[in-house]
C-alpha cells in the first residue's frame, strides 16, 4: 500500500493552506471558471479567422480550442483514480488552477498566434522566409507523419525550454516571478500553467522567436490539417504536459526518456538534494545532456514547495504575484546597497 504522502513532517496540513471554502464562494468560483471558459471560446471565434485571414468551420475552432480544457478535466478525474504522490488539492484550490490554466491558454494563444503571423508578415514584406525546418512536410501525408512533425517541433520545443526554465531558477530577478508555479504544495496536473501572465511575455522571446527563426511555421497548421487531426495533436501535446500530475508514476531506468510524474516531483521537490535538478519539460535527455539530470529512487516522491513563501489564494492575487514580488525584491537590493555604502 502507497504510504500518504500528507503525514510528511514538511507538508502543512489542509487547514494550514486555508482550503475551507464555503458553498457560496465554491459556487462563485464555478460561475468565474465558466466565464473564464467563455472568454477563451469568444477569443477563438473571433481571432482564428482574423489572423489566418480565412473563414473556419465555427464546430472546428470551437472543438479544437476545447481540447486542451478537456484534456485537462480528464488528467484531473484519471489522478484521481490513481494512487497520490502527495496531498490533493481541495475543490476550491483546483478550481482556481484551472482559471490559471484557461487564463494562460487564452494569452498563449493570443501572443503565440500573433508573434508567429507578425514574424511571418514581417519576412515576408523584406523579401525572405523565416525558418529553415519545414515541418510542412507532413501535410496530406497521415496522420503518422503529422505525429512525427509533432515530436520534431516538441524537441526543439523543450531545448529552448530547458534553457528558459533554467534561467528562472539561476537568476533571482527572475526566481521572484517563477517561484510562485513552485510554491504549489499540492502539485496536480493543474499546476502545469499555474503561471503569472508575464510567462506569456518571457516565453515568446525565449521560446516563440527563436522557435519561429528555426521551423517553418507556415507549413503546418492544425486547422489546415483538419479536426481530426489537429485534435490529435492537441491531445497529444497536453499528454506530454502530464508531468505534473499527482500519481505514483514513475519511468524507471527510462525515466531519461520522458518527464514522468515522478521525475518531474523531483524539480518541485523542497529537499536540497533535489533542487536546480530536471528542468527539461518533455525529453529530460537535455538535463542528462547538460549535467542537472537527478534520476528518482524508486519510491521516491518527495514533498512540494518552497520554504518560508504564503501560498496564494485567489486567481487575482494570481495575476499581480509577478509585479509584486520583483518590487519586493528591487527595494532589497536597494536597501542591501545603501547599507553597503
Amino acid at each position: 500500500m502507497a504510504e500518504q504522502a500528507d503525514s510528511h513532517p514538511l507538508i502543512p496540513s489542509r487547514a494550514a493552506t486555508g482550503h475551507t471554502p464555503s458553498s457560496l464562494s465554491v459556487g462563485f468560483d464555478m460561475l468565474f471558471t465558466a466565464g473564464i471558459i467563455v472568454v477563451l471560446l469568444a477569443s477563438a471565434l473571433m481571432l482564428v479567422p482574423a489572423i489566418t485571414g480565412r473563414a473556419r468551420p465555427t464546430e472546428t475552432i470551437i472543438i479544437g480550442t476545447l481540447m486542451p480544457v478537456i484534456t485537462l478535466s480528464l488528467l484531473s478525474v484519471i489522478e484521481r483514480m490513481l494512487p497520490a504522490a502527495g496531498p490533493r488539492k481541495s475543490l476550491r484550490s483546483w478550481l482556481m488552477h484551472f482559471q490559471l490554466n484557461v487564463f494562460f491558454f487564452i494569452l498563449s494563444g493570443i501572443v503565440g498566434a500573433l508573434t508567429i503571423t507578425g514574424m511571418n508578415g514581417l519576412a515576408r514584406d523584406f523579401g525572405f522566409t523565416l525558418g529553415f525546418i519545414d515541418l510542412g512536410f507532413a501535410n496530406g501525408k497521415g496522420l503518422l507523419l503529422v505525429i512525427v512533425a509533432t515530436w520534431i517541433a516538441a524537441v526543439g520545443q523543450d531545448f529552448f525550454f530547458y534553457w528558459f526554465h533554467r534561467m528562472l531558477h539561476v537568476s533571482q530577478f527572475f526566481w521572484q516571478h517563477h517561484k510562485m508555479h513552485h510554491m504549489d504544495r499540492e502539485v496536480e496536473a493543474v499546476t502545469a500553467a499555474r503561471q503569472n501572465w508575464i510567462e506569456v511575455v518571457i516565453s515568446t522571446f525565449m521560446i516563440t522567436i527563436p522557435l519561429v527563426l528555426i521551423f517553418k511555421t507556415s507549413g503546418l497548421k492544425a486547422w489546415q490539417l483538419g479536426l481530426v487531426s489537429g485534435t490529435i495533436i492537441t491531445t497529444f501535446d497536453m499528454i506530454l504536459h502530464a508531468g505534473h500530475a499527482n500519481v505514483r508514476i514513475g519511468g524507471g531506468r527510462t525515466s531519461m526518456f520522458w518527464c514522468s510524474p515522478q521525475l518531474h516531483r523531483i524539480h518541485h521537490s523542497l529537499l536540497p538534494e533535489h533542487q536546480d535538478k530536471n528542468f527539461a519539460f518533455v525529453f529530460p535527455i537535455w538535463d542528462v545532456l547538460f549535467g542537472t539530470y537527478y534520476a528518482p529512487k524508486p519510491g521516491e516522491y518527495p514533498p512540494t514547495g518552497v520554504h518560508g513563501e504564503k501560498e496564494i489564494s485567489s486567481f487575482w492575487e494570481a495575476q499581480i504575484f509577478t509585479p509584486r514580488e520583483w518590487l519586493k525584491y528591487l527595494r532589497a537590493q536597494k536597501e542591501a546597497a545603501r547599507r553597503r555604502a
